[in-house]
């Protein structure tokens, strides 16, 4: 079930593929649950991130989390993994299939 943060949320169970320091990484993964109405429960979905160009990006710079589910994509606020949080263990492995929380924009 979704959290109750007066936004719109979207829970996925999935990982991510590829080393973290490489820009092109994807994450893929199943709706589990959605507050969403253009994204169903069951739904394949995937999470990108586009960060700044440069290596080390200046205090105004920003990049973003996007999750594409079907022909809509959606900007998210935040992209957590509820296993990292639950877990008192350093170095989560992301590659390793969890289930996240997407907050909507």
């Amino acid at each position: 079930m979704t959290q109750n943060t007066g936004r719109q949320t979207i829970v996925v169970h999935g990982a991510w593929t590829g080393p973290v320091t490489d820009p092109q990484r994807q994450f893929s993964g199943q709706v589990t649950a959605s507050d969403v109405a253009d994204v169903a429960k069951g739904q394949d979905v995937g999470v990108s991130y586009a960060g700044t160009p440069s290596r080390v990006p200046g205090a105004q710079e920003h990049g973003k989390y996007v999750l594409k589910a079907g022909s809509h994509d959606l900007p998210l606020a935040s992209f957590t993994c509820g296993e990292a949080s639950k877990s008192a263990a350093m170095g989560h492995d992301d590659t390793q299939p969890a289930e996240w929380l997407a907050v909507v924009v």
